[in-house]
């Protein structure tokens, strides 16, 4: 048959062409367009309705206030007002009630300005009321009403129905302004005041302008019915009202009586009305007219297009027959390839060992010699490579991973043997200066071996950790804290009592470590990060709090989600290296990790260590502190004071901002080192006495020397910091805290 002697590009075209240009050349924007029509027709239809509503209500507020002068005159009776006002309030409930959440703001506050007419509607009923007070009240009243239509706006005036809404505004406005002259007409006989006389001649004015305009926008029909209004008027009059009024008001009624002039003004205000549901019965059916045409066409333009698409799909079915069976071949080995590569991709094993089964996939069976075929031939070859790229991928991975953890241990020992010789050093070291660098190198060796245990942890390898038995939870902290740059600014709130397990302690300085270099990395020089812990249920918790530039909501749940689910090192970014190690070897502990915003601005970080790895004895002693076998010599010591590098001065002067401590004993040693310190710690290794050197006291012996002496001698109570020191300064110093967590 034909179709089975196309080619793919012909089934391809013959699919393609027709929907393509009959549903979107022709159907979509048609269609739109009419709907669109359809819908500004509706709108118009909706605004007139509620012009003719509010044309109403604006007729009944002239009639109001006609009827207020009238009483003044002594020409009405109190309960016509009265009744009419009412009749007034009920066009404005109803109104309310069947516009509901559907009325315009603006007409909403309009009507709100009915209800600014009651003052002086009880003044017209005591008779205190002006006749200039009436119309000062009423006519900003009606002119609103009309304002808030904005009928003007929004209309195509080149349409017969968008002619019919600018008259039908003109009309409003020109009814207004006969209302304003037939009563003020009726005060000029009244009082023959010249302000009254004046205000006529300009309201009379206004209403020639209206009529002219309303007159250019209206139908021969509806100029017929203003030609017969304009009759009336005269009727009520005189032939020659309209024309002597404007000249000399007065004189223009001079022959009228008041008592035959009220009900003859009073009843031209209705006169309007008559044209005006003229105009609105025209504008509705020229619009109602409109809104079936757009839809009919937007109907009959959808079912075109639909008829075009049921004849492709049969099409389409035609087609699919001729290369259903190739193609769903090709597309099962598309798919078998897919979940490998999709396999490969959401791979997340961050286990020590990663076995992969070699991938076998079936070839193609397609014997075909059109373009389906090729494409299955060559496919064929395309699901080969990528077979063997995948096995490719899994080996470099492994390698990579691999080559991690033997650099990162070769990298462990190496620092180990260099702290080992910087141990030595410093214990036979007596000068000063030079001991302050050894210290600094120590520090910078200790920074180098928690990047080694990065890359072991990056490898998926296990550490070894040299700690046999447990350690204080704040001698964790305090271990983690000598392994990162900027530790002067961390202040350590950690309580004592609970202990961490050994085969935790390594891993639980690493984590530790890097959330601090985050925290000191990623805020201010100025301000400071602070640790704390607490017991909690579960565990322990501790807190790593910084005011730095924060995260978005977007970006903390981001990183909360990769701290939790397992993730490949090739796929994670380069810049959160840092919480990768966390997030694994808090999946290896069970512990929990998850960041929060701080209060002010930063980001607070919470470790929560399970019971099972933690030590908790049953008594806890305030203040107590670990003895040397618990806490490896090498892990405890960390530079007491650190020189300032910009100008030689001991980091407790730079930031307080005043010199160093004064001259002890050995005044001519380097500023930024204590050979206090040093006697202590040298006495304390001697006679093997149990000394904490991150506490704020001294050995036995000495309570309150150390303190004193750092502090440049200034003690000062408290259990955590060193007296006179800064807080940063002091941050490796304090271990003792308030009783017990929480």
């Amino acid at each position: 048959m034909l179709l089975g002697r196309l080619r793919i590009r012909g089934k391809l075209a013959l699919l393609v062409v027709i929907p393509l240009i009959s549903t979107v050349g022709l159907a979509v924007p048609v269609v739109i367009d009419r709907v669109a029509a359809a819908q500004r027709a509706g709108d118009i239809a909706e605004r007139v309705r509620l012009a003719s509503r509010i044309g109403t209500l604006v007729q009944d507020l002239q009639q109001e206030r006609i009827l207020s002068v009238g009483l003044l005159l002594g020409r009405v009776s109190r309960t016509e007002l009265v009744r009419k006002s009412a009749t007034v309030d009920d066009r404005v409930a109803d109104l309310r009630a069947e516009q509901g959440d559907g009325l315009p703001a603006p007409v909403a506050d309009a009507l709100d300005g009915v209800r600014s007419l009651t003052d002086l509607r009880r003044a017209v009923l005591a008779g205190t009321a002006t006749p200039s007070q009436i119309m000062d009240a009423y006519g900003p009243v009606d002119l609103a009403l009309i304002e808030s239509l904005r009928l003007p706006f929004s209309v195509d005036t080149e349409t017969a129905a968008g002619r019919q809404v600018l008259a039908l505004d003109a009309l409003l406005r020109a009814d207004e302004g006969l209302g304003a002259c037939a009563t003020l007409i009726v005060l000029v006989k009244a009082s023959n005041d010249p302000t009254t006389n004046a205000a006529f001649v300009a309201c009379m004015s206004a209403l020639t302008v209206d009529n002219r305009r309303f007159r250019r926008l209206i139908t021969p029909e509806q100029l017929k019915l203003a030609v017969l209004n304009d009759a009336a008027v005269a009727a009520r009059t005189s032939a020659d009202f309209l024309t002597t009024s404007v000249i000399d008001p007065s004189g223009a009624v001079r022959n009228v009586t008041l008592d035959a002039l009220f009900p003859s003004a009073r009843s031209m205000i209705t006169l309007g009305q008559f044209i005006e549901k003229k105009i609105v019965a025209d504008v509705l059916a020229e619009v109602t007219g409109e809104q079936r045409r757009a839809l009919t066409a937007a109907y009959l333009v959808g079912g075109l297009a639909a008829l075009i698409l049921a004849v492709v799909l049969l099409l389409s079915v035609a087609v699919a027959r001729t290369v259903a069976r190739p193609l769903s071949r090709l597309t099962r080995s598309a798919d078998r390839v897919a979940r490998l590569a999709e396999a490969e991709l959401v791979r997340v094993v961050d286990d020590d060992t990663e076995n992969v089964p070699p991938v076998r996939l079936d070839p193609v069976d397609v014997r075909a010699r059109d373009e389906i075929g090729d494409l299955a031939r060559a496919f064929d070859r395309v699901q080969a490579t990528a077979a063997r790229l995948v096995e490719r991928q899994v080996a470099g991975r492994r390698n990579v991973a691999q080559m991690f953890g033997h650099v990162g241990r070769r990298t462990q020992n190496l620092v180990g043997r260099q702290l080992a010789l910087i141990d030595r050093l410093e214990r036979q070291e007596t000068d000063p200066a030079r001991l302050e660098h050894l210290y600094r190198l120590d520090h910078i060796s200790s920074r180098l071996r928690r990047n080694a245990g990065s890359l072991v942890v990056l490898s998926g390898s296990t550490g070894a950790d040299a700690h046999v038995a447990p350690v204080p939870l704040g001698d964790v902290v305090r271990l983690a804290l000598g392994e990162i740059e900027d530790y002067t600014r961390v202040d350590v709130r950690v309580p004592p009592g609970v202990s961490a397990a050994p085969g935790t302690v390594g891993d639980l300085v690493l984590a530790l470590a890097e959330l601090m270099e985050n925290a000191t990395g990623f805020s201010p020089p100025h301000t400071r990060v602070v640790v704390t812990g607490e017991l909690t249920g579960a565990g322990a918790r501790l807190a790593v709090v910084d005011q730095g530039i924060g995260m978005t909501a977007e970006r903390l749940a981001e990183e909360n989600a990769r701290l939790t689910r397992r993730e490949r090192l090739d796929l994670a970014p380069t810049e959160v290296l840092g919480l990768f190690v966390v997030g694994r070897l808090a999946r290896r502990h069970g512990w929990t990790v998850r960041l929060t915003p701080t209060i002010g601005g930063g980001v607070t970080v919470l470790l929560d260590v399970p019971l099972a790895a933690l030590v908790v004895p049953p008594t806890e002693r305030a203040g107590a502190t670990v003895a040397r076998a618990t806490v490896p010599a090498r892990e405890r010591r960390l530079p007491p004071r650190v020189v300032d590098a910009t100008g030689g001065r001991t980091l407790a002067a730079a930031v307080a901002g005043r010199p160093a401590a004064a001259p002890s004993p050995a005044a001519d040693a380097p500023a930024g080192f204590d050979p206090g310190l040093l006697g202590r710690a040298t006495r304390s290794l001697e006679s093997a006495e149990s000394w904490d050197a991150f506490g704020a006291g001294g050995p036995p012996g000495e309570p309150g020397q150390f303190a004193g002496e750092v502090a440049g001698g200034s003690d000062r109570p408290g259990a955590g910091d060193v007296a006179g020191a800064p807080a940063g300064a002091t941050a490796f110093l304090e271990i003792s805290a308030p009783d017990g967590f929480g």
